[in-house]
């Protein structure tokens, strides 16, 4: 994600007037290091396919709020680290909503609780009883994020090391699924259409 193209600022620019080829060309740049960026820290490839998508589709929707100078490697490396870092969050809520399960011991009066926030139009009323052991790890998260540590709050994820590679079909395949799916979301195609080229053109191009 280090990496810096002289060309990067060009097409930033063409994104800011809705030009759909120069967003698929950053798609194209950036793309991978996010995935196996994702797929190192999360381990579960559906998951680095999720943080890939949203945060192209979180670029194109800001597109015309971008700088002159804005650091286009340096935000898809940082958003990518947010969607890490949010993945997780929810990863450590679901596992210590079931231990708490388990181990029976929601009383009624934690039960009266949560219902009380959900009446009160609380949105974090689901994750009341366990936001204090969230914030307790969060920490560690970050730590994990940054590549300053192995995972503790998630033992399972520092057991083995993902297998990130992809033979170049794979690549390209993976490429073409994420990228419909970010077509999907935010249904560009639709108000701004990639210009075909002349039939002329694609002849020249053959010669």
């Amino acid at each position: 994600m280090s990496r810096n193209f002289t060309a990067d600022q060009t097409l930033t620019d063409r994104l800011i007037i809705d030009d759909t080829k120069a967003f698929e060309e950053l798609y194209k740049r950036y793309w991978h290091s996010l995935y196996i960026y994702g797929l190192r820290k999360l381990h579960f490839p559906e998951d680095a396919k999720k943080i890939v998508s949203n945060v192209f589709v979180d670029l194109w929707g800001k597109r015309h709020f971008l700088s002159e100078s804005f650091p286009l490697s340096e935000y898809l490396y940082e958003e990518g680290k947010k969607g890490v870092i949010k993945c997780l969050s929810k990863k450590i809520a679901h596992e210590t909503k079931l231990v708490v399960v388990k181990s029976e011991i929601v009383s009624e009066g934690n039960v009266h609780s949560l219902f009380q926030a959900k009446l009160t139009g609380n949105e974090d009323a689901d994750t009341y009883k366990y936001s204090e052991i969230t914030r307790q790890q969060h920490r560690k998260l970050i730590r994990y994020v940054n590549g300053e540590a192995i995972n503790e709050t998630l033992p399972w994820l520092s057991d083995t090391k993902p297998n990130t590679y992809l033979t170049p079909e794979a690549k390209k395949q993976l490429e073409k699924e994420i990228l419909a799916e970010i077509q999907l979301d935010t249904k560009y195609l639709l108000f701004f259409p990639k210009k075909v080229k002349p039939w002329w053109q694609k002849i020249a191009a053959m010669i």
